[in-house]
């Protein structure tokens, strides 16, 4: 008997390419870092030329989205986020390397999390649109918790949640069961403590139950003003 053989069987297995010699082509590296870096505190040096003030923003539960809306709500103001450094150098920390008179003083103040808004609004209308918008999210772990959550035994802890995320429930570290349907709470449970950490459990049933405790804001730390006029602003605050 002939039995008919598949031609592409008898060929020799392709090997798999090797990915160590590949050739990567100088033309699609992207900008160096340094490059970057440059035109952002050329960038920066521009804005405190083209806008009448300059103010030091702190910045709490920063998210991107909320930042956004900020932005448009200043136009045509500018709000930078750089790296504290970068914005430090831009706008000098010495009277000899400022690039505007006074300006090393709020060079100075710059750390945490912060940014730079330029803009020709007041100081009171910057602090009114601050104070206007201070929406909130969920926390995220790390982040120290608002109040207390306790939540008690029973099943109107739950009563929002569907059944099948019960077992997730467990795994987050509550003591639940499922009875008929319910998620019952076998004991009162504290998800958290005002003024703790959050701990990556805590945050994610926070979020299961809709419960934001991030408030995002914005407050003004210091400005200056073209021809030097400069004002420290936290030691005001409460």
């Amino acid at each position: 008997h002939f039995w008919a053989v598949d031609s592409s069987l008898l060929r020799p297995s392709a090997m798999p390419k090797s990915k160590r010699n590949k050739v990567v082509a100088l033309t699609k590296v992207k900008k160096r870092p340094k490059e970057e870096k440059d035109k952002l505190i050329e960038d920066i040096r521009e804005s405190c030329e083209k806008f009448a003030r300059v103010f030091l923003v702190s910045v709490e539960n920063e998210r991107n989205n909320f930042i956004q809306v900020v932005r448009k709500k200043l136009r045509p103001g500018k709000l930078v986020m750089a790296k504290n450094k970068v914005m430090q150098v831009a706008l000098g920390t010495t009277p000899e390397s400022e690039c505007q008179d006074n300006l090393h003083k709020l060079a100075e103040m710059i750390s945490g999390n912060c940014a730079l808004l330029f803009t020709d609004q007041t100081p009171s209308e910057v602090e009114s649109l601050f104070a206007e918008f201070r929406p909130s999210d969920f926390a995220r772990s790390g982040a120290p918790a608002k109040e207390t959550v306790i939540l008690q035994k029973g099943v109107d802890a739950m009563a929002k949640l569907p059944h099948s995320i019960e077992a997730h429930l467990r795994q987050l570290g509550l003591p639940t069961i499922l009875k008929e349907g319910k998620i019952h709470l076998l004991g009162d449970h504290t998800v958290c403590k005002a003024g703790e950490d959050l701990s990556a459990d805590a945050a994610q049933v926070l979020k299961l139950l809709d419960l934001k405790h991030a408030e995002f804001v914005m407050t003004v730390e210091a400005h200056w003003q073209r021809g030097g006029a400069f004002k420290d602003c936290s030691a005001l605050e409460d």
